[in-house]
Parts: structure tokens; sequence; C-alpha cells
């Protein structure tokens, strides 16, 4: 796999409105929020998403996506503790 393998996000409209929301709580912008999920959480889980989308035949945006969606939720929750 490349290191430098480019995806591309298709949030939801419910993601994007909970990013928009998060990012209003922290004092930030959603394109902030969304590069540090990318680079702090997703970049490093490739591999693993990779593997999941040739075993499962999703494909692998389709997976990144919703990977994305849960680590949003978690900030979100963590946020709420």
């Amino acid at each position: 796999m490349e290191e430098n393998k480019e995806f591309e996000l298709n949030l939801s409209e419910e993601t994007i409105a909970k990013l928009e929301a998060y990012a209003s709580k922290q004092g930030s912008n959603p394109e902030d929020v969304a590069e540090y999920i990318i680079y702090e959480f997703l970049r490093n889980q490739l591999h693993i998403i990779e593997k999941k989308s040739e075993e499962t035949g999703v494909p692998m945006k389709e997976l990144v996506n919703m990977q994305f969606a849960r680590i949003l939720d978690y900030l979100c929750q963590k946020d709420q503790n």
C-alpha cells in the first residue's frame, strides 16, 4: 500500500451537521476538525480499512467515511464527559 494513499470523504448530512456542531463547540472550523481526524486517526488506520475492504468487498471510500463518522462520534462523546 502506498504511504500517501488518497481518499475522498463523502460525509452524510448528519455527519456534516455533527462536524459543524463539534467544530463550533471547540472554537474551530469544520475543515480543521476534519483535518485533525484524518491526520490523527484515519491516516494510521488506512491499512486496516484497506484490508477490511478487500475482505468484505465494501468500497474503501465507504469504510473510510463510516470510520470518520465513528471517530467524530467518539470525540463528541468524549467532549461531553
